[in-house]
């Protein structure tokens, strides 16, 4: 089976733990949306999207690498990049799918929206955006854990609460403003451009990890502080957003519905070592058996009816 997987190439992305996990099961070759223009429609405000060169053509990529391809994956990125031509591979019987990312952002969501009828089938990362595509079909497929890097090491618990991740005031308010209360009554160690392993092991090393999600979604740190086997303290989502359809509260992670509750469940879980602990471990396995990138890329392929070599 020969996939070709269109991304923008970045270090410890979700398309870069794809790809890794596709070839495990098929021929997969890469191309670079950084060879590509970028499309937007800021210059005059309209309706719909012009790219900044010229657009790089689906038909033109497969002549590049003259392989007789099964499937074509793209998986939205950092801005907004997009091959032309996608309707022309009905022709040649060649199918096409979309993983959208970080459909919570709106300008992401209405480059996707404008990008989306280019596709036989659709995936989001977020389940309570589903409804954005309708009437087009579309499945939900969360983020997931890439076990070569999300992974638990086995060093002392040296911090009691952790936060690794963007913390500009201007993107992420609420976040600023609870890491600042949980700041002022424990001891908090916050990260910045961390990723990889070495995110994976200040995860390791702390008691409790802190999430916030940015827009009532399942973020990329749910699974990845899950990897670790260490205890995940995450916003309680909305019904829709699927979480507690995945994981269960107070089995696999700990939820916390407010500020108020926030802080106590942190004082709670600080002094209950033992019950902390087998939280964590339970989180950590089901994380393992059900949510890795290798699982995810089973059961898109599944879905698209495609055969996959155990």
């Amino acid at each position: 089976m020969n996939i070709l997987l269109v991304y923008l190439k970045q270090k410890w992305t979700v398309a870069e733990y794809v790809e890794k996990a596709l070839k495990k099961f098929a021929n997969v070759y890469s191309f670079d949306f950084a060879s590509t223009p970028y499309w937007g429609d800021f210059r005059f405000r309209l309706p719909f999207y012009i790219p900044k060169g010229w657009p790089v053509s689906v038909l033109k990529v497969i002549k590049k690498f003259n392989v007789d391809f099964d499937l074509i994956i793209e998986i939205t990125s950092a801005g907004q990049y997009h091959l032309t031509g996608y309707k022309k591979l009905k022709k040649q019987n060649i199918k096409n799918v979309l993983w959208a990312t970080d459909i919570y952002r709106f300008d992401q969501r209405k480059f996707i929206l404008w990008i989306k009828d280019d596709f036989d089938y659709i995936f989001s990362s977020q389940k309570n955006f589903l409804e954005v595509f309708k009437p087009k079909s579309v499945y939900w497929l969360p983020y997931g854990c890439a076990t070569e890097v999300h992974k638990k090491f086995d060093l002392p618990k040296i911090y009691d609460v952790v936060f690794v991740g963007n913390t500009n005031p201007k993107v992420y308010p609420e976040r600023v403003r609870l890491l600042k209360l949980i700041g002022e009554k424990f001891n908090l160690k916050v990260f910045s451009g961390r990723y990889g392993e070495e995110m994976s092991k200040i995860y390791s090393q702390a008691k409790i990890v802190f999430n916030k999600s940015a827009g009532g979604e399942i973020n990329m740190r749910v699974f990845e502080t899950l990897a670790t086997g260490s205890l995940l303290l995450t916003d309680r989502l909305k019904p829709e957003a699927g979480l507690e359809e995945i994981f269960q509260d107070k089995k696999h992670l700990v939820l916390y519905e407010d500020e108020i509750d926030l802080l106590e469940k942190i004082d709670y879980y600080l002094t209950h070592e033992s019950e902390r602990e087998e939280i964590a471990l339970a989180g950590y396995k089901e994380v393992l058996a059900k949510h890795t990138y290798e699982q995810r890329v089973k059961e898109m392929l599944r879905i698209v009816k495609s055969v996959v070599s155990n």
